[in-house]
């Protein structure tokens, strides 16, 4: 790997969390080396073994249909891009799940595709535990106007359970309480 211009701190800070990674065959390795950087990687970047890490993990039929499905849903060439930079493992989740979530965003009407290319990371949440829920909290907080100001749609999926139950639920536990319980036992 290092004779392919991979920075020995790379290598050794994913010695541990990919040993897969290090079994396979220096020519499997050029191949995967050779598709990040197709996908515009740069290989100093601190994400290039998590690009790796991806592309690895999935065949090159799955990739193409990955990237039909993020055309179908309406990104660019430019955009796809941009998601596998940000964040890479978004290419090794199921397609069904990617189609899922983008519909789910998409049908709230406060989310658009530019949200998820900026934010891929979303697309990596669980819909029946996380977004499925918390959008509902939100909207029933917003249809009864008892936000004090609009929350970040981005802060409102990445903050933790805990933070979201303190900041959304707790505090309006008459109104939404049942909505945020339900999910646990659902």
């Amino acid at each position: 790997m290092k004779s392919l211009g991979i920075k020995s701190s790379q290598i050794m800070r994913h010695l541990y969390n990919f040993t897969r990674l290090f079994f396979y065959k220096p020519e499997r390795i050029k191949e995967f080396v050779k598709r990040v950087d197709e996908m515009g990687f740069d290989m100093n970047s601190k994400m290039f073994l998590h690009a790796i890490r991806a592309v690895s993990s999935v065949t090159v039929k799955n990739w193409e249909l990955k990237l039909e499905l993020f055309r179908s849903l309406g990104l660019s060439d430019v955009d796809i891009r941009s998601v596998f930079q940000r964040h890479p493992h978004v290419f090794t989740i199921s397609q069904r799940k990617i189609k899922d979530v983008t519909q789910l965003l998409l049908a709230t009407g406060k989310f658009d595709i530019s949200f998820i290319v900026n934010h891929p990371d979303s697309l990596c949440y669980s819909i029946k535990n996380r977004l499925k829920p918390r959008l509902r909290v939100v909207e029933v907080l917003e249809n009864k106007k008892l936000l004090p100001k609009k929350p970040s749609l981005t802060s409102l999926h990445k903050i933790t359970d805990e933070k979201f139950f303190e900041k959304f639920v707790l505090p309006y536990s008459n109104e939404v309480g049942e909505i945020y319980i339900a999910r646990e036992f659902s």
